[in-house]
């Protein structure tokens, strides 16, 4: 392939493209960079870029692009997915402002009654997945909801942390 001065090219083995300004020898020459440096390259390094091909239109205006639509189904799956879990916070904070004056035995049952009521809500629901905030703790609320899960006879798995737990339908 020959090259003349005021060559448009782009390097093979950078994301860098130039103008040809001097050509040293037929093996040889000098492009100023968009960076504006002068740099000496071999013409194996360098491919030129014919005019009225360096724009998107220059190879057509209608054509399907294969994997745009597939970027686009995995996007809309991931937001399906997203869109079929519920998280339930069972610290008794969220659930009510009077906690001082309750008993321990008093906050446990207010939480596991909102667990069930939520349990029964999801299981009737288009929902797929229910992480369930039982806190980390003494684990006594744990040991209580995972009870009532294996009463619904649902699948469940512990957090890494231990703070949730995963029900999976």
């Amino acid at each position: 392939m020959s090259f003349f001065i005021g060559d448009t090219v782009l390097f093979k083995s950078e994301d860098q493209h130039g103008i040809i300004t001097k050509l040293n020898s037929p093996y040889k020459v000098t492009v100023k960079t968009s960076d504006g440096f002068e740099v000496l390259v071999s013409i194996n390094d360098l491919v030129r870029i014919e005019e009225g091909t360096n724009h998107p239109d220059a190879y057509g205006r209608n054509f399907h692009i294969k994997d745009v639509s597939k970027t686009v189904n995995k996007s809309n799956k991931d937001k399906t997915k997203n869109n079929l879990s519920i998280k339930i916070d069972l610290h008794i904070e969220l659930l009510t402002t009077h906690f001082n004056q309750m008993s321990n035995f008093e906050i446990v049952t207010m939480q596991l009654d909102f667990c069930h009521k939520k349990i029964n809500e999801f299981i009737n629901s288009k929902y797929h997945t229910l992480i369930i905030v039982h806190g980390i703790g003494s684990g006594l609320l744990k040991r209580e909801v995972h009870k009532l899960l294996n009463n619904y006879q649902l699948r469940f798995f512990l957090s890494k942390d231990g703070g949730s737990t995963q029900v999976i339908l």
